[in-house]
């Protein structure tokens, strides 16, 4: 230890101890030449304590000082005490020896310049390669040989690789599994040195795989045998780049790995056997694999959850920038998480699917609040009245419930469409910032529910159809939001998914046993599967735990609002919305903080409202004033509806036939013998509704399964079977 002292520390432990003796021979001489400089010394250094006091220095500047004053006051107040006391007593030799000393072991922290001198570094890090480094260092196994790069194969495992390198000049010398083990104090079967291809015999691959089977026991092996094989995680894939990132903030330690598959092949990432290769579980939301859409793919493994914080909303987050991008929520990394509302051709679609307690309504009225920021008009419908969504209500132009309410909501969208038609004709152009009208959202949440078979129902999704189809260059978008989404209920649902994906998609927590792509229908990128989002961070038995005796589930925190935002048809992010108070119990809510300031509600112009008319009214009044219903479509795809001057109203009702469901369409496609894959072939819809809908009808007994994937109509004769 002495050697490796500074000096500065070595002359100060040195006047500690001729202090000492000068404060045991020079009281009992009473000279004043004496007294005065040591009372000198400790008033100046009580002065200089005084100081920082009354300058308010921060507590730890104050503390340091206090530190390093504290042997010359001490021993100014030992030398007086000495001084007036008469004769030479023994504690008078006794007490500067022991003094001394205390002051000795008190130097680190007097002086907190006492660390190690240029060019004397420990000779390991005090990370994770470090500690092994010097595991190994201290191992006789060793034999003068070095590791270098350790690579963790996992975080929070101990399992590495590293290279063993001998002296120069030397081969690395034969070892025991037996001794290697024992370095690290691991299972002799967890250990492997083998050579390097294409390297000399100077260096050689250690390998150490504690809690990982013998042949995953490299993260080269684990790759090939669990990732890159056909039907692994990510097939055909191959390493590119691999980098650790330390904790930063609450941003846990992480592990970035960049894999890509073969020129003109797309990258598919299947989650669920991503985690498996990695030995985490899906569930704890520590493992994101993204891609580019191409054949990249990047896999980010966290030392725990990045998702457990919040970030709160505020207005600034929710205003759409000149592009229509505003900030939805924190990605995994810790960046923004952005939706779009329009781009330079008009409104843009989206969707927002999660089950109840995942953070649906918090995500819709995100949504209001930036469409609101814009200086869009909003119209919110859900399928059940909502307290939630009637406080985001008074801060839009519309908010209401049921399919009576949505019906009138979206045909007079419709009808709008033809307003504005007229106008864009008058401007020369379609809808842009520049249009004399505001951008619309429709706002239909539990749209499955709204689109019932019923008139209203089937009224609901023929609207919509319309609208998504046409509505942008009117700007007029649409957001369908629910648990789950069947767009087989409205017709064009190819041309809807097509014009959705190009908007915003939110999923956040789904139905239990439903795939991503069931609750989306469909409308995720192609080969793009989504992580499963839990009811709770770290929640639940896990089987040790039962294997254990555990009977008390642990308790974890809610994941409302974690999920994914799927933005201008770009590679999924996994992310967490930005909180909203939005309580449960009538306390109340801090909505006029995202809202814009000053509670204006954005409306539309006068010319619409007048044109609309009646359209424009009561939209919760009882009944169906029936006075007018989804315009009819011509041929090439225009509305039929009469151009309408600003004071008029729109044209009178026109009678639409009711849309066939898809079980409508089955029974009218089998019309024999029939595999279930020509009969999605003939049906247009997706095919795990067609499978459902199939097994549906066998029960009611409207159709007969002859034998596995093989159905018939009901009652057809056995020998026509």
């Amino acid at each position: 230890m002495m050697k490796r002292m500074p000096t500065k520390a070595k002359a100060e432990l040195a006047a500690y101890g001729a202090s000492a003796v000068a404060l045991a021979a020079l009281p009992p001489l009473g000279e004043p030449a004496i007294h005065a400089p040591v009372a000198a010394i400790g008033s100046g250094c009580l002065w200089w304590l005084y100081r920082k006091v009354k300058n308010r220095a921060d507590f730890p500047t104050v503390i340091k000082t206090a530190q390093r004053v504290l042997p010359a006051v001490t021993g100014t107040g030992l030398y007086a005490a000495a001084a007036i006391t008469p004769g030479t007593a023994w504690w008078e030799i006794a007490v500067p020896v022991a003094w001394a000393g205390l002051m000795g072991a008190w130097l680190p922290l007097t002086r907190a310049g006492w660390t190690l001198p240029d060019g004397d570094e420990e000779p390991y890090p005090t990370d994770f390669p470090g500690f092994v480094a010097r595991l190994w260092s201290d191992a006789p196994v060793s034999q003068n040989t070095r590791l270098e790069n350790v690579q963790q194969l996992s975080l929070g495992r101990p399992d590495f690789t590293a290279d063993v390198l001998a002296p120069a000049g030397t081969p690395v010398p034969r070892m025991d599994p037996v001794d290697i083990a024992a370095a690290f104090n691991v299972p002799v079967p967890a250990v492997s040195l083998e050579e390097i291809p294409g390297v000399g015999p100077g260096r050689m691959r250690l390998t150490v795989t504690p809690t990982q089977a013998p042949r995953t026991r490299t993260f080269e092996g684990m790759w090939d045998e669990l990732v890159a094989a056909p039907g692994g995680a990510i097939p055909g894939s191959t390493v590119v780049r691999v980098e650790r990132k330390p904790a930063q903030g609450q941003m846990p330690a992480r592990m970035m790995i960049l894999a890509e598959v073969p020129s003109g092949q797309i990258a598919r990432v299947n989650h669920a056997q991503l985690c498996s290769a990695f030995g985490v579980k899906a569930a704890e939301l520590r493992l994101v694999a993204e891609t580019d859409g191409g054949s990249q793919a990047m896999v980010t493994l966290y030392e725990s959850s990045p998702l457990t914080g919040t970030r709160k909303a505020t207005r600034a987050l929710v205003t759409p920038d000149a592009d229509g991008y505003w900030v939805l929520g924190t990605a995994h990394d810790g960046t923004d998480a952005e939706a779009r509302l329009f781009d330079e051709k008009g409104a843009l679609h989206g969707y927002l699917v999660g089950v109840t307690g995942s953070g649906k309504t918090v995500a819709f009225v995100l949504c209001l609040a930036a469409e609101a920021n814009a200086g869009a008009v909003s119209w919110m419908v859900s399928l059940d009245p909502d307290a939630q969504l009637a406080a985001a209500g008074q801060y839009i132009d519309r908010q209401g419930s049921g399919r009576a309410y949505a019906a009138r909501a979206t045909r007079a969208a419709v009808a709008l469409m033809t307003i504005r038609g007229e106008i864009n004709k008058e401007v020369g152009h379609d809808f842009s910032p520049a249009s004399p009208y505001p951008l619309l959202m429709l706002n239909l949440d539990e749209f499955n529910g709204l689109c019932d078979d019923s008139d209203e129902g089937q009224e609901i999704a023929q609207n919509t159809t319309y609208i998504s189809e046409r509505g942008r260059k009117y700007g007029i978008g649409i957001r369908f939001g629910g648990q789950t989404l069947d767009l087989t209920r409205i017709g064009g649902n190819r041309s809807l998914r097509e014009q959705t994906r190009s908007g915003t998609g939110i999923v956040l927590r789904t139905v239990s046993g439903i795939s991503d792509r069931q609750a989306t229908e469909g409308m995720l990128p192609e080969g793009v599967t989504l992580a499963q989002i839990p009811t709770t961070f770290g929640g639940g038995l896990t089987l040790t735990d039962r294997m254990n005796g555990l009977t008390k589930a642990h308790r974890g925190k809610p994941t409302s609002g974690a999920g994914h935002v799927l933005t201008g048809g770009a590679a999924p992010r996994m992310m967490r919305v930005l909180y909203v108070h939005l309580p449960k119990d009538g306390t109340g809510h801090n909505l006029d903080e995202i809202f814009p300031e000053g509670g204006g509600i954005n409306t539309l112009t006068d010319r619409e409202t007048e044109a609309l008319g009646d359209l424009y009214g009561d939209w919760n009044a009882p009944g169906d004033d029936d006075t007018t219903n989804t315009p009819a479509v011509g041929g090439d795809g225009g509305l039929l509806l009469p151009p309408l001057p600003p004071s008029a109203a729109p044209a009178g009702p026109v009678r639409t036939k009711k849309q066939p469901t898809v079980k409508d369409m089955i029974l009218a496609a089998v019309t024999r013998q029939m595999t279930t894959k020509e009969i999605r072939s003939s049906v247009d819809a997706a095919a795990g509704t067609v499978r459902n809908k199939l097994s549906e009808l066998v029960e009611e007994g409207r159709l007969v399964q002859v034998d596995h994937g093989v159905y018939a109509p009901a009652g057809q004769p056995p020998a026509d079977l």
